[in-house]
């Protein structure tokens, strides 16, 4: 039997969009067993999936800060003895990874840091294509990519239950809330509070549903400022009460999901949830769309500057924050009507 690692260290909302990919390693290469690895933290995310026999949790403060316990680690990995290792991830630690695990069989980007390390490589364009057809690009050719891209995560009938009395004991009314993620790893990819405040009291003015903030312990005082600042009985925050297992279902039970570019998008396509996602410094052609059948991208139209970078940054380089600052709110609620209430055809 084939034993295939996948090297998917980046962030929580990279993981989610990887598990379509892990179902098609397991469709082409079956007979085998798929092990991936990820950064520490992101791992119950991935419990109860099918295709996965092994996650390996690496916590990459700690590699990065010695190199003997970088060493142990890949020994370890090397221990395994895995046939085929692929690596959606780009750091010359992941090149690393692959080429001490001995295997005799590794794909990676031709992008990557120390591309050279891998057996195989693909070119990965920035922009154009979804980011789940790029991760389809190292098993197969695009004439081969499956139609079935959407993020795949597993609850089992217990995480439900304790979902649902989790809501129940916040007295919010299951699938009557819009669920919105105020934060971002990036401080160029969050809308500002103040823009939030203005959209969840329209949301507010004129529907009858509850709204939830929701955010890692981190979002914790952001999230508590934008409820406080609204002070409505109906906000309700619940940024870093839920575990990633919980979140996920708090999010497929909610009627709709504001973000960022962020996780939460990927999380509201695994379950068709509609979603609206705001962008700043990134812009939706890097392929992070939703995958939801229902969705809007709240974009402001005409600035030169955008997109300022891949993933965004800590401040605005044009010192303006256009993209943010001049989000239109009642445009937003106008989309996000719409993908509520229009009807499939």
């Amino acid at each position: 039997m084939k034993k295939i690692l996948i090297i998917q260290t980046a962030f929580l909302g990279d993981l989610v969009l990887t598990t379509p990919f892990v179902r098609e390693v397991y469709r082409k290469f079956q007979p085998c067993q798929i092990s991936i690895l990820v950064n520490r933290g992101t791992e119950t995310i991935l419990e109860n999936n099918p295709y996965i026999h092994k996650v390996i949790p690496l916590n990459k403060e700690e590699i990065k800060k010695s190199l003997w316990k970088f060493l142990r680690f890949i020994k370890e990995i090397g221990s395994l003895r895995f046939n085929m290792v692929l690596s959606p991830h780009f750091s010359h630690r992941s090149s690393l990874i692959s080429y001490f695990s001995g295997a005799k069989v590794r794909i990676g980007y031709k992008e990557s840091g120390f591309s050279f390390l891998h057996t195989h490589t693909i070119h990965r364009p920035i922009s154009e294509i979804h980011e789940v057809d790029k991760l389809f690009s190292l098993i197969y050719k695009p004439d081969e990519y499956p139609s079935q891209k959407r993020p795949e995560l597993y609850l089992t009938e217990k995480v439900f239950r304790e979902t649902e009395n989790f809501l129940k004991d916040k007295f919010i009314e299951k699938s009557n809330y819009i669920l919105v993620s105020p934060s971002s790893v990036w401080e160029t990819k969050k809308m500002p509070e103040q823009k939030f405040v203005e959209l969840i009291r329209i949301i507010l003015q004129k529907t009858n549903y509850q709204v939830l903030l929701s955010g890692s312990k981190k979002d914790l005082d952001l999230c508590a400022k934008i409820q406080g600042e609204v002070n409505d009985p109906k906000v309700i925050n619940i940024a870093g009460e839920t575990n990633l297992q919980t979140l996920a279902c708090v999010i497929s039970l909610s009627k709709a999901v504001v973000t960022n570019d962020s996780s939460p998008t990927h999380f509201a396509s695994a379950f068709n949830v509609p979603t609206v996602v705001i962008y700043g410094a990134t812009v939706p052609n890097f392929g992070y769309t939703p995958l939801s059948e229902k969705y809007y991208l709240a974009e402001v139209d005409d600035l030169s500057c955008r997109p300022c970078g891949i993933h965004g940054g800590n401040k605005c380089p044009q010192n303006h924050f256009s993209c943010m600052l001049n989000q239109d709110t009642n445009k937003i609620f106008e989309n996000l009507v719409k993908i509520v209430f229009e009807r499939k055809n």
